[in-house]
């Protein structure tokens, strides 16, 4: 085994792969679909439509017909949830990300408070940056509370474990690299001691701190479970 150490530039891999936990994945359908004469007449309805293409990563329509209902009711909180999720897997920088919070935020204020919209936020004010790390690691443990085997309906792959991982690699940002091991051996046991170097070993690599091990272990799951 090779002796590795862990500087800034395996930090900011992990880093980004926390913010990768919102799930950018591609809009496979990247384009604001016309309504038709006999599509949706109420929130309700464009909300619906809007998780349809949620569903199926139209995640630029879902965001117009979410926005569609929210004009027709502003405090329709379900179609403010949705906005914040499709904003959030658009999301390509902390300033579009915090854009995704601010939107959750409208949610909660409109009645939303269930471990959706916490879970959302959650990864959102992860990918907004070092300010927002103690708001999303709240967030993570509050949509545990409210759900311990929590899964996405509308996104099933993002789950509990997505939500331990934000915390992890929220607490690792934040430099606390035993609470970041606390909350990531609960998606897998790392083995990782803190003082016993013998086991700073993650995939077959040696660590010269233990800090280094736990972000190492950190961005191996992250590619191996994030959602």
């Amino acid at each position: 085994m090779t002796r590795r150490s862990a500087g800034s530039a395996l930090l900011a891999a992990s880093v980004l792969a926390a913010i990768l936990l919102a799930g950018c994945k591609e809009d496979e359908n990247n384009q604001n679909p016309v309504t038709p004469s006999n599509g949706p007449d109420t929130p309700a309805e464009y909300t619906d439509r809007g998780w349809e293409r949620f569903e199926v990563a139209n995640y630029s329509g879902a965001l117009s017909d979410f926005n569609a209902a929210v004009f027709l009711d502003p405090t329709f909180g379900e179609a403010n949830t949705g906005q914040g999720w499709a904003r959030l897997l658009q999301a390509t920088s902390p300033n579009s990300m915090r854009g995704a919070a601010s939107t959750f935020v409208s949610a909660i204020l409109n009645g939303e408070n269930g471990a959706d919209v916490l879970a959302g936020r959650a990864a959102a004010y992860l990918g907004s940056g070092n300010s927002f790390l103690d708001a999303a690691a709240v967030d993570a443990q509050a949509a545990l509370a409210a759900d311990a085997d929590f899964v996405f309906v509308h996104r099933p792959s993002f789950n509990a474990e997505d939500l331990h991982l934000i915390e992890a690699f929220a607490q690792a940002g934040k430099g606390n690299f035993t609470g970041a091991l606390s909350a990531a051996d609960l998606v897998l046991n790392s083995n990782i001691y803190e003082g016993n170097a013998e086991t700073w070993v993650v995939d077959g690599t040696t660590y010269d701190s233990f800090n280094g091990a736990v972000l190492a272990h950190l961005h191996l799951l992250s590619d191996q479970f994030s959602g």
